[in-house]
């Protein structure tokens, strides 16, 4: 890997710290705020970006502000979770009529929309290029990781850049120290796709009677976090596919996290959702309630004790860095990457075997967590073959178990066999696909876990003679419900942020990371700590049953697609079991139905909880929730073929990136749900 030249305190650092203050002003905007005048002067001109065109919110009063009510009313119904859900209280209106437009220029052929040509197998109009892109569903973490490519920094730079911004933005969807993270990355030089494991496991002290008790298995607490793996997949990642110093990544985030970023709509809602836990954690209330209540949208929150958390990771890096020895013997670029790795090394270890997990460890354990600040030394993150299936022509690759990413390939398998030329928005073609997906998600529910707890391997769930097998179980005209067996007849008894990259010799990276959905600051260290025990089971018979030292089946999926041995597709969906049904539909809104990513990512959806919800108590409704805006004849069909259906405010979030196969040109798709940006740069 190419190493880019030293540290350069009063240039790039300077570039970011600016690009920062720019970008904050831009959310602050969106937000119904307005930067003062002497904000504003404080950006030399010389030093502004070009930001990208967003997709701006339609007027509002400026003194609009979403309380507790408008809050829920708007929430993805998802057995009361609202892991996953953004607010929009114009989205309904949009996803109802016309105008959604393309966000890069690329023209695209559409069998099911008016904006291209009927039969016309080329692009309408040529590109005006795109070789380098990304789309976040953040404008800060967006405009952190065009910094990076435009420096010259690889995908797996920017994607370390983005993830550690994001835990300052939105923390209430992710967080780089404190969560999981599963990728995907596509290295084009090696022609090879990786899964990135970033998913740590229970504490050795987790007692399953406990969690059986419901006086004790409060639905939010320390008690439910695991050892948050996300930080040791980072390091992996920029370790083996990286090429830039990690101190210079993490500054930007450094400098939001002292400096304060606007509260976003979502970050307040969430806030007001959970402030009953927030106020019972005095570290937590400190900088989320940061007058005794929750924040006004827009309002700055600080995170001093997350900056000094991050300063102390990057100064880790750096002193290893520069005290390293490589072998005189070594080419400049060969001392260079050693130096770099060493940094790397440095940074994973004062996190899990230093200063981190100790305070960590010891914060959990005086408050009941079962997290030691052992257990935090033993974890290593991990590269691991992912899992793929063929959908017509176009090779589908997904995250292996401990993923739920078997649940989007199980259902395609389905999905070969049964039949959707009548278009995306006859309620039959709708009907099979959601029928496929409940049985990807059956079959999820029974059998996939940690690997070695899985009672049949994810080959046999895979293979295309048991597809045709759960092909036969869809009836055109009566829908499965909860109780439904798994097909092998063995005996059985929202929160999350997603984001894509592609950098300039085409490596790509589709990245689903998570916290879950609680805020609990970890002591002093500002760390936001994940909830991810509450996705496992206290059932004997289920493989992800709750033990010590294990990982718990995770909802965080995403995928990449391939044609004719070239990449086509990378993207993910946000909100537990939403993942995979929503990055169902969006692929097939491509392959299937040949619209552009903007479309694809910008169209109505549905969900269906005809299966246990992941995430506890999991309840299983028997409902399909359709996006608001979704016609009623579409709905009354449904209805006719046995579907209950519920009422559901917007569902999840996503963001993808297409590359033409005639063009080669990217092109990316960012949910209008959220504050979903992304760019594409020239070659």
């Amino acid at each position: 890997m190419h190493t880019q030249s030293g540290f350069e305190p009063n240039s790039r650092r300077n570039r970011w710290l600016a690009l920062m203050t720019v970008s904050a002003m831009l959310v602050a905007a969106a937000a119904g705020c307005q930067a003062s005048p002497a904000e504003q002067q404080e950006v030399a001109p010389e030093a502004l970006p070009t930001l990208p065109t967003r997709q701006t919110e339609p007027d509002r009063a400026p003194d609009e502000r979403v309380d507790t009510a408008e809050f829920l009313r708007l929430q993805e119904i998802h057995d009361g979770s609202a892991d996953s859900t953004t607010i929009d209280l114009d989205l309904a209106a949009a996803l109802s009529g016309e105008g959604f437009s393309g966000t890069s220029g690329i023209a695209h052929r559409s069998r099911f929309s008016t904006d291209t040509l009927p039969g016309n197998d080329q692009p309408l109009q040529p590109s005006p290029g795109g070789q380098m892109a990304a789309a976040t569903r953040d404008p800060l973490a967006t405009e952190v990781g065009r910094a990076v490519l435009e420096d010259g920094g690889t995908a797996a730079d920017a994607a370390v850049a983005i993830g550690v911004a994001i835990s300052v933005s939105e923390p209430h969807f992710s967080h780089a120290l404190g969560g999981g993270t599963w990728a995907l990355y596509y290295n084009a030089a090696e022609d090879r796709v990786r899964a990135l494991d970033g998913i740590g496991k229970t504490g050795s002290l987790v007692e399953l009677d406990f969690f059986r008790d419901p006086e004790r298995n409060r639905p939010r607490g320390p008690h439910r976090v695991i050892i948050p793996g996300a930080w040791d997949g980072w390091m992996l990642m920029l370790r083996d596919e990286g090429s830039m110093h990690l101190d210079e990544l993490i500054q930007p985030a450094i400098s939001m996290a002292e400096d304060g970023v606007p509260a976003s709509r979502s970050m307040v809602g969430f806030i007001i959702q959970e402030q009953e836990t927030i106020r019972s954690f005095s570290d937590t209330a400190a900088v989320f309630l940061p007058d005794g209540d929750p924040p006004r949208v827009g309002q700055t929150i600080r995170q001093p004790d997350l900056a000094d958390t991050l300063r102390g990771l990057a100064a880790a890096y750096r002193r290893a860095h520069d005290a390293a020895s490589p072998d005189p013997e070594l080419s400049t670029a060969d001392r260079d990457e050693y130096r770099r790795r060493t940094g790397i090394q440095a940074a994973r270890d004062h996190y899990y075997r230093g200063p981190i997990a100790q305070r960590l460890g010891e914060w959990l354990l005086e408050n009941g967590g079962f997290v030691t600040p052992e257990d935090f030394a033993a974890f290593e993150a991990q590269w691991l073959d992912p899992i793929f299936t063929h959908y017509r022509d176009v090779v589908v690759y997904a995250s292996p178990p401990n993923s739920q990413g078997a649940a989007m390939l199980m259902a395609l398998n389905i999905l070969n066999h049964l039949d959707l030329s009548s278009g995306p928005d006859d309620p039959l073609s709708i009907h099979r696909i959601v029928e496929a997906t409940k049985l990807g998600k059956i079959d999820t529910w029974h059998y996939v876990a940690e690997p070695d707890s899985m009672p049949v391997s994810i080959e046999t769930l895979l293979e295309p003679g048991y597809a045709r097998q759960r092909a036969a179980r869809v009836s055109d005209t009566a829908a499965i419900s909860w109780p439904e067996d798994g097909g092998l007849n063995l005996s059985e008894d929202n929160s999350t942020t997603g984001f894509v990259v592609m950098d300039a010799e085409g490596n790509t990276v589709s990245v689903t990371t998570s916290t879950g959905a609680q805020f609990l600051v970890g002591g002093s260290t500002g760390i936001l700590l994940n909830q991810r025990m509450e996705v496992m089971e206290i059932a004997e018979s289920n493989p992800n049953i709750i033990a010590p030292d294990k990982k718990p089946r995770h909802t965080v999926n995403q995928y990449m697609a391939f044609r004719d041995g070239q990449l086509l597709l990378a993207g993910g969906n946000t909100g537990f079991d939403t993942q995979p049904q929503g990055m169902i539909q969006q692929f097939l809104h491509i392959v299937e139905f040949g619209m552009s990513p903007h479309e694809a990512v910008s169209r109505r959806r549905f969900i269906t909880h005809a299966f246990p919800a992941s995430q506890h108590p999991h309840r299983a409704s028997n409902e399909l929730f359709l996006e608001p805006g979704t016609p009623g004849h579409i709905a009354d069909d449904l209805r006719s073929r046995g579907h209950r259906i519920g009422r559901s405010g917007v569902i999840g979030n996503a963001n993808l990136l297409y590359r033409s196969p005639v063009t080669g040109q990217v092109q990316y798709g960012a949910d209008p749900r959220g504050e979903n940006t992304g760019f594409v740069l020239p070659p």
